[in-house]
């Protein structure tokens, strides 16, 4: 199995407890990790990551030219916490090996809770792309609509909108679709206007030709499956912390979520370049 995380220094640690949770959920798969690690990124933090992602596990950094993806973070200041470094997912696709063809993309507040091997044996139908409907913006139109929706003649507004943090991907149909360029020009125009740019630019980019997945693939309501609402966390797949406060920081609800975050962030042990407390 094939995936990827792209992450600046100041992310390297959560991208190390992704990758944690993904080796504990999935024992005995052979996982081939593409990383793309900002120029921040200091040796001893990719050593880390390279032993944390398990015995079953090999980790190659990709290069890639970071000056294409030197964009506006948005404009929204309630999205301030976001890293340029989201954008270098766009990147990916171009930097790898032919013999990738199937590729999971993983956001760095994310965790694993059940084997992946189900997500990568679905049948993509021939689009480029798979993600789960955004549960918050559920449609192109929502929360005032991606910047330019009214201009272009072959969005319907209506059309369901996905969330990027978990991204399957058809490698050879990404690359014959184009979304890296599309998503880019799409972004030149608009990403100083937009509220999630890198969100928005895959959405106009593969617009009508993507496959939803269920939610159990990037569950963004995952506060439902904390047990004081009766719930447990393995009924999801991956959960996503997306949002301002993150499991790290000192306002994330105490629960589950909080605790798997650290059961893995102490198991990445040093070379990450911040302390570690709760």
């Amino acid at each position: 199995m094939d995936l990827t995380l792209t992450f600046d220094n100041a992310y390297a640690a959560h991208a190390a407890v992704v990758m944690s949770t993904v080796a504990e959920s999935n024992p005995g798969e052979k996982l081939r990790y593409w990383l793309v690690a900002a120029d921040d990124v200091p040796a001893s933090a990719r050593t880390t990551l390279t032993r944390i992602a398990g015995p079953n596990a090999t980790v190659e950094f990709l290069r890639v030219d970071a000056a294409q993806v030197n964009l506006s973070k948005g404009s929204d200041p309630l999205m301030a916490y976001l890293s340029p470094a989201m954008y270098l997912r766009l990147l990916v696709p171009a930097a790898l090996p032919a013999d990738v063809h199937r590729l999971l993309y993983l956001d760095c507040d994310t965790m694993c809770l059940n084997s992946l091997k189900p997500l990568f044996e679905v049948d993509m139908g021939g689009v480029p792309l798979g993600g789960v409907r955004d549960p918050f913006n559920r449609r192109l139109l929502d929360m005032g609509g991606i910047p330019g929706l009214a201009g272009y003649d072959h969005l319907d507004p209506y059309a369901h909108y996905f969330n990027s943090g978990v991204l399957l991907i058809d490698v050879p149909r990404w690359k014959e679709c184009e979304v890296t360029e599309v998503s880019l020009d799409y972004l030149r125009r608009h990403a100083h206007e937009s509220r999630y740019p890198d969100q928005d630019a895959l959405n106009f980019a593969v617009h009508g030709n993507w496959l939803r997945l269920p939610y159990r693939w990037n569950d963004l309501m995952a506060w439902r499956r904390e047990p004081v609402f009766g719930g447990k966390l393995t009924d999801s797949s991956i959960i996503h912390t997306a949002g301002p406060v993150k499991p790290w920081q000192p306002g994330f609800p105490q629960g589950a979520r909080r605790d798997l975050y650290w059961q893995h962030r102490r198991r990445s042990g040093g070379g990450l370049g911040s302390t570690l407390r709760r």
